[in-house]
């Protein structure tokens, strides 16, 4: 009867998505960080094209904050003790605004941009606000009172990222 009630409660936070209710059963979660845009129109100096996210951030001469916005990388986790399980690269097409929230600040995409690239890590769930307080966002987060926020994005091949 236990792990009836355990697996609907998975089922319940995670949705119906399969990986995620495969990652919680096996005490994971993913968290994610930014690596880069898809520029759609003009952003200050840049030209429409898809760009490391340093560049889109030094560009956007403040618009872009890196203070909210998830930016980190694999070595960040590895340096704070958390083992990687797993590794994937995804995107978030944008279509309205986006806001990334940081303690207190918040901070807003410019609308010139379109896509998301993501770095997408699959980690111990225990170790989730260590990684959300290092620079990245987790797809699955627990937030007070027990409510679990789900950020969808798809998941795409690294290759198809480094060929945009």
């Amino acid at each position: 009867m236990k792990k009836a009630v355990f697996l609907l409660s998975i089922l319940a936070l995670a949705g119906c998505d399969e990986d995620d209710v495969k990652d919680l059963a096996q005490g994971n979660t993913k968290v994610f960080t930014v690596t880069g845009a898809q520029v759609a129109s003009k952003l200050g100096t840049l030209d429409p094209g898809y760009y490391d996210i340093a560049v889109i951030t030094s560009a956007s001469q403040g618009n872009t904050s890196p203070d909210g916005l998830p930016v980190a990388s694999k070595s960040t986790l590895e340096n704070l003790g958390i083992s990687v399980e797993g590794e994937t690269c995804g995107r978030i097409d944008i279509t309205d605004q986006v806001c990334f929230q940081s303690g207190n600040s918040s901070s807003c995409l410019p609308s010139e941009i379109n896509m998301l690239g993501l770095a997408v890590y699959t980690i111990d769930l225990d170790k989730v606000k260590t990684a959300s307080s290092n620079g990245f966002y987790p797809k699955l987060a627990a937030e007070v009172g027990g409510l679990y926020v789900d950020i969808a994005y798809k998941e795409v091949s690294c290759a198809s990222l480094q060929a945009l």
